[in-house]
């Protein structure tokens, strides 16, 4: 499968998980960090399976890293939950794609790519989309800007790292290695979060609310682990900079799950779905499409 075909279905996995999770951080969840420690906990039951068909993959220092690159998604998880929590799912689903401009200066910086002109235009068009996509009509100056911007920049940031060192890691090990240690990284990065016993008592909360409640964060999970398998094979297969460019699909995909699940089930999500606010997401929108290709 070509790394073209990995991203989409990388970008729809992750746009079925960011709508899962809006709706849990809506009904069920009271502190995000709590839900997340459930997420990578019932992570290690998908992942454990590779080691009895693979081996653990052992390479010294580069599996360490790949630990490393385990706290980058805790914490870039982390900040998108919080960012979740404030603002609509179809907005920060825009919002979640201008970490390509990150990677281009990080490929740049660290792995000595030059970049065009048009590179430097289309990452300008993403962060004005950006801008644009959380920008609240209707609201008074001080609140037209989405506060989840802060969060969103931290998860730029470590989606970038993220990105960059598993390029650099599938030049020592195998994918599904870099799967398997990266998430037993996440593992031991949230292991501190539920030393208090409130966290605690949330996180194994999940685990005991009953059937409904256990699926759904199974379907959450297996999700994730196919959004993140796939943009690392299509890391493996492609360039990192193009990967991470044409995952901004996310946003449409969004907002056609959201679309389809207002047919069928009016009022589950709250979205801003007058003419100005869809106007302002299509422009926003459009204005990504044309960075990435820009990018691209």
């Amino acid at each position: 499968m070509d790394w073209l075909s990995l991203s989409f279905i990388g970008a729809a996995a992750f746009a079925a998980t960011g709508i899962i999770d809006k709706l849990f951080l809506g009904r069920f969840v009271r502190e995000p960090l709590a839900y997340l420690a459930a997420l990578v906990i019932m992570q290690q039951a998908l992942v454990l399976a590779i080691p009895f068909y693979l081996g653990w993959g052992w390479i010294y220092p580069q599996t360490l890293y790949a630990l490393a690159t385990g706290s980058f998604q805790v914490i870039l998880w982390a900040a998108y939950l919080r960012a979740l929590q404030q603002e609509e799912t179809s907005r920060i689903a825009a919002l979640v794609y201008v970490f390509p401009v990150f990677v281009f200066l990080g490929s740049f910086l660290f792995l000595g790519e030059s970049l065009q002109a048009e590179d430097y235009a289309g990452g300008a068009l993403l962060v004005i989309g950006a801008v644009l996509v959380s920008y609240r009509s209707g609201r008074q100056a001080s609140q037209s800007i989405s506060p989840a911007l802060k969060y969103m920049a931290v998860f730029w940031i470590f989606s970038a790292a993220y990105a960059l060192a598993a390029k650099y890691l599938l030049g020592f090990m195998t994918e599904w290695h870099l799967l398997l240690w990266s998430s037993l990284g996440s593992f031991l990065a949230i292991l501190p979060v539920l030393w208090p016993k409130k966290m605690r008592r949330e996180g194994t909360a999940y685990f005991h609310g009953g059937a409904f409640i256990l699926l759904a964060l199974l379907a959450n999970e297996i999700l994730d682990f196919l959004g993140r398998a796939a943009f690392i094979f299509a890391y493996g297969h492609g360039s990192v900079a193009l990967v991470s460019s044409l995952a901004a699909l996310q946003p449409f995909i969004t907002l056609f799950y959201i679309l389809l699940l207002s047919i069928f089930y009016p009022g589950l999500l709250a979205e801003q779905m007058d003419g100005k606010s869809l106007a302002l997401k299509a422009a926003a929108f459009f204005l990504i499409v044309a960075g990435v290709y820009l990018v691209s």
